[in-house]
């Protein structure tokens, strides 16, 4: 039914200098692969899935991260937990006419700038206010930066690992007084 697509190894060819690692499981998805990048590479290899002749056809599909603050150590050849920072950020781009998906995988901190792909991929508008605004991740040259689902005043980045349960404040709407009210949450050991 499923017809397996090897890798393009002009992936290879290109990237050669960077070294990057790369993963795959043949038994859970069949053609997605997984990218370990640097971070000073990740922009110019969304630009050349992009621009090139064979992978023009790309898709952003997704962009999230993964807090891993208290991970243990998953892969020892490759040494991905240790690097001292807290967040995976990963894009899943799918390609149309070799029917693969490859998720580039960035390892980054809190509050580290990183590279928006809104100029090349106009969807990245929506996906990358998302993260920013569920895990603080601050993308360069993002044109709109409001925040989706959490309120303006508010400096905490839920889907940390930090953050507690829940929340720090209760919030419900006051009909006598007709506005939002904001109270701190008790939080009761039983």
């Amino acid at each position: 039914m499923f017809t397996k697509y090897k890798f393009p190894l002009n992936l290879f060819l290109i990237f050669e200098k960077i070294n990057p690692v790369i993963f795959t499981s043949e038994c859970l998805t069949l053609n997605h692969y997984l990218i370990y990048l640097p971070k000073e590479w990740y922009f110019s290899f969304a630009k050349v899935l992009k621009n090139e002749l064979f992978y023009s056809s790309s898709y952003l599909v997704d962009n999230s991260a993964v807090d891993k603050k208290k991970f243990n150590k998953i892969n020892s050849n490759f040494n991905l937990i240790d690097k001292g920072n807290q967040l995976f950020l990963f894009n899943t781009f799918y390609f149309y006419f070799i029917k693969i998906k490859l998720s580039i995988i960035l390892n980054i901190n809190i509050g580290e700038p990183v590279p928006s792909l809104e100029s090349l991929y106009p969807n990245a508008n929506w996906v990358e206010r998302e993260t920013s605004e569920m895990f603080g991740v601050i993308f360069n040259k993002k044109k709109d930066i409001r925040n989706l689902l959490l309120d303006y005043s508010r400096n905490e980045y839920p889907l940390l690992k930090e953050f507690p349960c829940e929340g720090y404040y209760d919030v419900y709407y006051d009909f006598f007084e007709d506005q939002l009210q904001y109270v701190e949450s008790e939080f009761v050991e039983l």
